[in-house]
């Protein structure tokens, strides 16, 4: 064993439950909206599918970000 071998160490943090239920409602929330767009895409409503695909679009883009911003926070 004269070789210094360099080794990665995966940090695992417990998180507290409530940030999961969080994450739980958030992605629900998302699949809500999907399906709204998707329904309202198909009965030929655009200004509803409009509406819901940017209620959608805005709820991910908040959320990746705050979740990134955890991650980042916790570094």
């Amino acid at each position: 064993m004269d070789k210094k071998t360099m080794y990665a160490v995966l940090k695992i943090r417990k998180k507290p439950f409530y940030i999961w239920i969080l994450r739980l409602i958030w992605l629900a929330w998302l699949l809500f909206w999907v399906e709204v767009a998707i329904g309202s895409g198909q009965e030929l409503e655009p200004k509803a599918f409009n509406i819901s695909l940017v209620i959608f679009l805005v709820s991910l883009v908040i959320g990746l970000f705050l979740w990134f911003k955890g991650i980042r926070k916790n570094r």
